[in-house]
């Protein structure tokens, strides 16, 4: 009953706004060529926001500190490299575990300063989005803006994010890797303090994996040299990818949509937001609903 009632209340919504006069101004804008002397263009409108919000996010997160001050798209460490950084921090302390360490013949980044790298090459890459998300929107019809128009908040940004997000994936890529192998703090680049960084952990894992090793444990373990989160938190170490390419371009797109995201929001309550003439024709019709 529960989910009757549910689909009832949506089709008495979805009713209310198709008999909307906005709406009736929009379907004969469509029917029509044209509203209000042939002024409104609903395709035009969406595509003009979803501009606006695409340039807005990536002036913003192209600037300094635009993704690594925004804890919204902060690019923190993908999950496995959390739990390696956590369970080193855990047991650096220890001598016994730090012969381990130190077996390894590696001293890796902080991840700090990993984390620092990692949204410099995105706040680098974020401006070169624009080209490509403007060549994206240009496929969205009229039939398309009719939808969402009335849709939810984010309609705009959803669609945009359905049908090009692959492609996106795809062109924004070569920009996030020429910057991760680009950018420098103290002479190192975002790939360079991730190659040592996976080395290190791979390594780490390997050396865990030795029979040698796994006897030492259990006699530290045995004799309370190590205590149980210490060998738990070594259980939990595992191999790294040592490509970021994916994870690092996943990560950007993900910021810039939630900020034309942010942005469509804006422009549909906020006329002030509206910056042109169309996105004040066609958006004005949402404020008579």
């Amino acid at each position: 009953m529960g989910i009757l009632k549910n689909l009832s209340s949506v089709l008495n919504t979805a009713s209310d706004i198709l008999n909307s006069d906005a709406a009736k101004q929009v379907i004969g804008a469509i029917k029509n060529g044209g509203a209000q002397g042939g002024s409104i263009d609903i395709a035009s409108g969406l595509k003009a926001a979803l501009q606006v919000g695409i340039e807005t996010a990536a002036k913003n997160l192209g600037a300094e500190n635009g993704y690594l001050a925004d804890a919204a798209v902060k690019i923190g460490l993908p999950k496995e490299a959390v739990t390696t950084f956590g369970a080193v921090q855990s047991l650096a302390s220890n001598q016994a575990f730090n012969s381990v360490l130190n077996a390894t013949g590696v001293s890796i980044p902080t991840s700090d300063t990993i984390i620092t790298l990692f949204n410099r090459a995105a706040e680098n890459a974020a401006p070169k989005s624009v080209d490509t998300f403007v060549n994206a929107i240009t496929s969205m019809s009229i039939d398309d803006a009719k939808h969402i128009l009335f849709g939810e908040d984010n309609a705009a940004t959803t669609y945009l994010k359905d049908h090009t997000y692959t492609n996106l994936q795809s062109a924004f890529m070569p920009s996030i890797t020429s910057s991760l192998n680009t950018i420098q703090i103290a002479n190192v680049t975002p790939t360079q303090a991730w190659s040592t960084y996976a080395t290190y952990n791979n390594k780490l894992v390997e050396l865990l994996d030795s029979s040698a090793v796994k006897a030492a444990l259990e006699l530290a373990k045995l004799t309370g040299v190590l205590k149980e989160e210490h060998i738990a938190s070594l259980a939990s170490i595992d191999l790294v990818n040592k490509d970021l390419s994916d994870y690092i371009t996943g990560k950007a797109l993900d910021g810039l949509f939630l900020k034309v995201s942010e942005k469509e929001n804006d422009i549909r309550h906020n006329a002030s937001a509206r910056v042109s003439d169309v996105l004040q024709s066609v958006f004005g019709l949402l404020d008579k609903k």
